[in-house]
């Protein structure tokens, strides 16, 4: 499998303490058979993230410990990007990092200020080159009450993306029930673990692909857990296949007779 939004590399962020946590959350992954991960720090404007040289330079230290310490997960650079309304006009200047220098963009929203132009955003990086994955779309509040919003961004050109751990209810019925929605009608495209620690936010993808399997079918997971990934590594387009339509319960006749 592969995970494409991990808070892996050590003391960069609210992730990894040390490099310690980070080999042992890629031991922890490599158990539960990842075998390869997308770094994605933040990348925040007004938090003093490592970015830059500088995170690059933490992102070979920690690839040269996972050689020393002979652990088999490969590992390649990306950032999430917290949006800020003045993103677009400033993407082209801000050293952030697409994933694995591909067009695909991590882009993160704040829960308690959700954008309500989201659509247009999505417009606008893709008119900038870019293809932007909806981070973790089950977290906002926004999204519970009309998940028509991710419809739309989609039909524009977006990726979305949902968090282990919400799959399989470790985050509560209603994220898993959101999830489960989407999934339903072709709304998800890519399924990982937003880990954060070794001992909390784990990077546990086995539980959440079997589910995939069982519940959905395994071509499903495949698409899920790998297919959709590896395209990202490669900068190839995912297949996105079409959202379906909210369904509309028709009324019966009977109902209506009774009604009037």
């Amino acid at each position: 499998m592969i995970d494409v939004h991990c808070h892996i590399l050590p003391d960069v962020d609210d992730g990894a303490e040390c490099m310690r946590d980070a080999i042992n959350m890629a031991i922890i992954a490599k158990e539960q058979g990842i075998k390869k991960i997308i770094a994605t720090p933040h990348y925040h404007p007004e938090f003093k993230y490592a970015k830059g040289e500088a995170l690059n330079k933490i992102y070979e230290e920690f690839k040269n410990e996972l050689k020393e310490n002979k652990i088999d997960i490969d590992i390649y650079m990306g950032n999430e990007i917290y949006f800020t309304s003045d993103l677009i006009n400033q993407i082209s200047e801000l050293d952030f990092y697409s994933l694995n220098d591909s067009r695909y963009i991590l882009i993160e929203f704040a829960p308690t200020n959700f954008p309500n132009n989201l659509c247009n955003i999505v417009y606008e990086l893709k008119h900038k080159g870019f293809i932007p994955i909806l981070a973790h779309v089950e977290r906002y509040v926004k999204i519970h009450e009309d998940p028509e919003i991710i419809y739309d961004c989609i039909k524009t050109g977006a990726i979305i993306q949902i968090n282990s751990s919400s799959l399989i209810g470790k985050q509560g019925k209603e994220f898993q029930k959101l999830c489960n929605i989407l999934i339903s009608r072709n709304m998800v495209h890519l399924v990982a673990t937003d880990a954060h620690s070794s001992k909390r936010r784990r990077p546990l993808l086995k539980d959440a692909y079997e589910y995939i399997e069982n519940k959905y079918s395994k071509s499903m997971a495949e698409n899920l857990f790998i297919n959709n990934a590896q395209c990202i590594l490669d900068n190839k387009d995912i297949i996105v296949e079409e959202p379906l339509e909210k369904s509309v319960k028709k009324e019966s006749l009977f109902s209506r007779i009774f009604r009037r």
